[in-house]
């Protein structure tokens, strides 16, 4: 959407303070008062639930451009840990800094509005793709949800690309053991669908992946609705 000068220096002052996070560094943990959103910059996080007997389960991945914290944002208290996976830079900002966004710009509001259900629609389609369909399906809906995410941000990246997710995080996140997952992993290579090293993952067969998860990439869209952007940019008259 197109941003004005106001909108412009209001987002850019959600950037003024970049800190270096590392590897396993906690942003927040379960229960915590959501006092503070985080861009990030560079690097990727998770958010875990931990049960009462102390396990861990994996339910989302963040990758950079994106803002965390915004879901957990009206809560009383965070639901879940989110933890570095890598190295990175992480800028946070007072939660209720968004208030003055929201006043002074209805295009903020609606894009970090956006960001929000996005972040929402990709978590429910892979709750979708783990209880419909079978381990192969599952690794193939993943891996190409995170090629499309990584791909919007960065053109650049191609089908070959560095994923710091580990077999059992795939097993975490997709409700397979890792035993599950290493067996499918080696299925899938010599089927030529896709190659999984320990901090890559090679497409071999991007239609293939298609088909079998049936993925569909305009889902990730940054497309909005059309109805609220035409109250928002009204055409100027001619």
């Amino acid at each position: 959407m197109a941003l004005s000068d106001t909108d412009m220096h209001l987002l850019a002052e959600l950037e003024q303070t970049p800190q270096p996070v590392s590897r396993g560094q906690t942003l927040w943990k379960a229960e915590d008062v959501p006092r503070t959103l985080y861009t990030l910059r560079r690097g990727w996080a998770y958010s875990m639930h931990r049960s009462e007997s102390g396990e861990g389960q994996v339910l989302d991945i963040f990758l950079p451009g994106d803002l965390m914290g915004i879901r957990e944002l009206t809560l009383p208290a965070h639901s879940t840990d989110v933890v570095m996976l890598t190295s990175g830079v992480v800028c946070p900002f007072p939660a209720e800094r968004l208030l003055d966004i929201f006043q002074h710009s209805p295009s903020l509001t609606l894009a970090i509005h956006a960001a929000a259900a996005r972040q929402q629609v990709i978590i429910s389609k892979r709750l979708v793709n783990i209880l419909r369909h079978d381990a192969r399906a599952r690794i193939a809906h993943f891996v190409l949800e995170l090629y499309y995410r990584l791909k919007r941000v960065d053109e650049s990246v191609h089908r070959d690309f560095s994923v710091p997710l580990l077999q059992s995080d795939f097993g975490k996140l997709l409700g397979m053991t890792k035993v599950h997952v290493s067996r499918t992993l080696g299925e899938m290579e010599s089927q030529g669908l896709l190659r999984k090293t320990r901090k890559d993952i090679q497409i071999l067969d991007l239609e293939r992946l298609l088909e079998i998860s049936a993925f569909d990439p305009m889902k990730l869209t940054d497309q909005l609705n059309p109805t609220l952007t035409a109250a928002l940019f009204p055409s100027a008259p001619t």
